[in-house]
């Protein structure tokens, strides 16, 4: 395997902590506290309005606090688009990164403040500008790492999303308190800050120079800073001659808008069918991960050992906390071996495992407090083998299955699409649960089987191959006599 350049590793730094580990910071930091800030709102309501919010209200209002999250990251996905092409990667990278910054200082001063309402504005702001860098990371990352080490990239997200999730888990074990709650958002500016200095040691990416300033000698010379290869190499003018056929290309293939690749009934020609159905298994990948109930199981992983695993508040929180511990090792196997054993492996084994856990899950619910273990085990399975399987590869899989010149209109589209079916399934499945406990899990099993069987019969491997050999391989499954490459 190439040898990574300083480049590339400060720049893999620098969206791991601007992009996976904020994600994990957002996705878990309403966990530990979430008895004290349900109280907090209910308190708020009954101060100004003197009324006691019911169960099932307050239920929905939290509901509603947890999707933030996904709702914010739709608007931020779909800005990323236009972000990407009007400030270059780098610039977009700053500009969202500073989003971060009101939206946790508005989450830490809502308590004292007395307004539940800046929690919510706070973790839009702070989601709004994740919901940006999820899409501009991914893009940078294909632009500018070495075919050889873009799995090994790609994976480093979903570990350092496993990094973001255990430093909230375990800072909230001192701030798991009454008044002390607020304090658990406060440390993220100081990893923001840091991220935008690491930002500013990198280069922009070379397809964002040709595509901004046009300068061909310019993004030569930052490829091969990137690559660490000599700038008249071989590999350089392979990859720019690429890039001027795929200018070419896009203004052929995108004339009737970006969202073509996603009608299904719009376009007759072999060549475009391959490409859409490329794109339908990112979009596939993309849901089944949403579909395996990892992330809602993250989300409310307290509320899931507490309320439905019957386990005391203390013992729930500790055992969100030590699968937060495991998630680190296993999120390192994907960035060891995802370039080695491949894609569809590591995708394909995990999706097995998870139907197996949610099932053991159910059972262990089922037949009560005697099988607490199992139930606990099986809930830690579906977070540790998709943080080492399918939750990381779908970060990157789907953008190593379309064009270059199509991939920050497509990413972002793809990204949306992941957003609007999280912010589906976690807001329902939460209510849900309160009402028919643990027959909930449905929602996760029976599509997780259906997953499995599609992604195991369609989904090609990628790694170390190009975009063009990945879709001249889907052509060879769909018996289509079409040349990419």
């Amino acid at each position: 395997m190439r040898r990574p350049t300083l480049s590339v590793c400060i720049l893999s730094l620098a969206l791991c902590v601007s992009g996976g580990f904020q994600q994990g910071y957002i996705a878990s930091v309403l966990n530990p506290p979430y008895v004290y800030i349900e109280s907090f709102i209910n308190e708020t309501v009954t101060e100004r309005f003197g009324v006691v919010m019911s169960d099932d209200l307050l239920s929905t209002v939290w509901s509603f606090l947890n999707v933030m999250f996904p709702i914010a990251s739709i608007v931020g996905q779909f800005l990323a688009a236009w972000m990407c092409k009007r400030f270059g990667r780098k610039g977009t990278a700053i500009i969202s990164s500073l989003l971060y910054l009101p939206g946790t200082i508005l989450s830490s001063l809502s308590y004292p403040v007395r307004s539940f309402e800046m929690l919510f504005i706070g973790r839009f702001l702070w989601s709004l500008g994740n919901g940006i860098n999820a899409v501009n990371t991914t893009v940078w990352i294909v632009e500018c790492a070495p075919t050889e080490i873009r799995g090994t990239m790609g994976s480093m997200q979903e570990f350092s999303m496993a990094i973001g999730s255990l430093f909230v888990q375990t800072i909230g074990i001192p701030f798991n308190s009454a008044t002390l709650w607020p304090w658990i958002f406060v440390p993220d500016v100081l990893l923001v800050i840091f991220s935008i200095v690491l930002f500013l040691f990198v280069p922009d990416s070379p397809v964002s120079i040709l595509e901004r300033e046009q300068d061909i000698v310019k993004a030569r010379a930052v490829l091969a800073r990137y690559y660490g290869i000599s700038a008249d190499a071989p590999e350089i003018n392979r990859e720019l001659n690429l890039e001027r056929k795929r200018t070419e290309d896009k203004e052929r293939e995108e004339r009737p808008g970006i969202l073509w690749i996603f009608n299904p009934f719009g376009q007759k020609e072999d060549r475009v069918r391959v490409i859409q159905q490329a794109a339908w298994l990112g979009v596939i990948v993309k849901i089944a991960y949403v579909f395996t109930g990892a992330r809602a199981l993250r989300a409310y992983s307290t509320f899931f050992l507490y309320d439905m695993a019957h386990f005391t508040l203390q013992g729930a929180n500790l055992g969100s906390w030590i699968v937060a511990i495991l998630r680190i090792p296993f999120g390192l196997i994907p960035v060891l071996f995802v370039d080695r054993l491949g894609r569809r492996f590591l995708m394909n084994v995990s999706m097995v495992i998870t139907v197996v856990a949610l099932a053991a899950i159910m059972v262990g619910i089922l037949v009560g407090d005697s099988l607490q273990i199992l139930s606990a085990c099986s809930f830690g399975a579906v977070m540790l083998v998709n943080a080492a399987g399918l939750g990381s590869v779908s970060r990157f899989y789907a953008a190593e299955l379309v064009p270059r010149s199509l991939l920050i209109g497509t990413t972002s589209i793809l990204a949306g699409i992941e957003a609007v079916t999280k912010i589906a399934v976690e807001f329902a499945w939460f209510p849900v649960a309160n009402i028919i406990g643990v027959y909930s899990m449905l929602m996760f099993l029976v599509p997780s089987l259906v997953f499995l069987v599609v992604i195991w019969a369609m989904c090609p491997e990628t790694s170390n191959r190009s975009v063009f050999e990945v879709l001249e391989d889907i052509a060879r499954r769909k018996k289509l006599k079409v040349s990419f490459t």
